[in-house]
């Protein structure tokens, strides 16, 4: 039988009588310790973790996007290291590594130093593909940087301020969303040249590289849809209680935005960004092939296939090799904005095989 004391919200300890054959009895004089009082006292020492350290954690069970993290660091030293990497310079002619009995680029092969095989100059094609790794990073980072820049403080000064400024803003923003983006970045490629750009500004002058120029056009049609992610944020982190508490403490509109309201859109942000970067690439690439993009002697992967594609299937490497390091590069970037956009929402739980 057992004998039930009175209510005292679990701050008793049960035990058992030893004349009772296993009874429980209750003694509301007990206190029973906490976890944190049982681990200090077995000299564990709990340590709180911060919500970057759960995000961190949640992004490292996302297997796949640890993978593609590597596989994108591996690109970027490639990158970095061109010069060191690459057998062969990337615009170096060498008319002997011809094939002599067809006339035409080396094929893959181990021996003879071109394991990706030469073009139809016979340059080396391994060099040439990671020289254009390199150009076509340079141009997506440029592009996820500038764009996102812009994107946000234009969402940013919408969503706080509202009223006519959130108007004027939208409109605009709106605006450039119903351009055709392509015909837009077809007139800007012919408008700006394919050269690189001498501008003056005061007594020097300075050279904007044909890439530079490139990446502005995309960074500058990019931008809108983070805008609008970025104000609806705004438009709802203003009302909050932390906001209104920075108000009153008379902090100004500048570090309510920088310090109180913009470090709780990182998550959004950074995804937006990784969707930004493969969005470049892609549209990079695109341009190249219809002979709008990145011109010679510039090496970049989309001018790559252009140079292979009127061989057919002849010279199949001339497509195939670069047409796969841009896939490669686009789904390891999108892979990793999935892990970051799991690993950054607080409510997200479900583990990631």
């Amino acid at each position: 039988m057992t004998d039930r004391g009175p209510s005292n919200h679990g701050m008793m300890q049960s035990t058992t009588s030893p004349a009772g054959g296993g009874a429980l009895v209750t003694d509301p004089s007990v206190t029973v310790p906490s976890d944190a009082d049982l681990a200090y006292e077995a000299g564990v020492q709990v340590k709180a973790r911060s919500q970057w350290q759960y995000a961190r954690m949640r992004f490292f069970r996302h297997k796949l996007a640890v993978v593609s993290l590597v596989v994108l660091i591996l690109f970027g030293f490639v990158a970095i290291f061109a010069e060191q990497l690459a057998p062969y310079g990337f615009d170096e002619i060498n008319l002997d590594t011809v094939d002599p009995t067809t006339g035409l680029a080396l094929s893959p092969r181990l021996d003879g130093g071109h394991i990706l095989g030469t073009d139809q100059l016979g340059r080396d094609y391994l060099s040439r593909i990671i020289y254009g790794i390199r150009t076509s990073l340079w141009v997506a980072l440029f592009v996820a940087l500038l764009s996102t820049a812009i994107g946000t403080a234009v969402g940013a000064v919408a969503g706080y301020y509202g009223g006519k400024v959130d108007n004027l803003l939208m409109r605009f923003t709106d605006l450039l969303l119903t351009i055709p983006g392509l015909a837009v970045l077809l007139t800007a490629a012919v408008y700006f040249g394919s050269n690189d750009t001498e501008v003056p500004v005061g007594p020097v002058t300075v050279t904007i590289p044909q890439p530079m120029k490139i990446g502005l056009i995309l960074a500058l049609l990019f931008w809108v849809g983070l805008a609008r992610i970025v104000r609806g944020l705004f438009l709802s982190l203003r009302e909050k209680e932390f906001v209104e508490a920075a108000k009153a403490a008379g902090a100004s509109d500048l570090r309510i935005i920088l310090r109180h309201i913009l470090p709780n859109c990182v998550g959004p942000i950074v995804v937006f960004a990784t969707l930004i970067t493969a969005a470049a690439i892609l549209t990079e690439a695109a341009l190249s092939f219809i002979g709008y993009g990145i011109q010679p002697p510039t090496a970049a992967l989309g001018k790559l296939i252009v140079d292979g594609q009127s061989e057919g299937f002849t010279l199949w490497w001339l497509v195939v090799f670069p047409g796969l390091v841009i896939t490669i590069i686009a789904l390891a970037i999108n892979f990793v904005g999935d892990g970051l956009r799991d690993a950054l929402d607080p409510t997200q739980r479900r583990v990631r095989s």
